[in-house]
């Protein structure tokens, strides 16, 4: 698959704005095992999903007024 595949970033980009998204870790929260790390941005999963760590698909949440969402897919060839 050609990593610029516009089909798949259309249906990553529709499978993000039709799921629940869960916030487990806050905008200004340190991170559990690196407590220096702090978060600076939403921080959380698609609900119903998952990815290749066992846990949902990783989502951060923009702070502006649109809400701007970034997921994590790894890419693996």
């Amino acid at each position: 698959m050609n990593t610029f595949d516009p089909e798949f970033w259309n249906l990553l980009d529709e499978l993000v704005h039709s799921s629940d998204i869960v916030i487990d870790r806050p905008k200004g929260s340190a991170h559990p095992r690196y407590p220096e790390q702090i978060y600076e941005a939403d921080y959380g999963y698609l609900k119903g999903t998952a990815s290749m760590d066992g846990g949902g698909i990783d989502v951060w949440v923009g702070t502006g007024e649109k809400k701007l969402t970034l997921s994590s897919v790894p890419w693996i060839s």
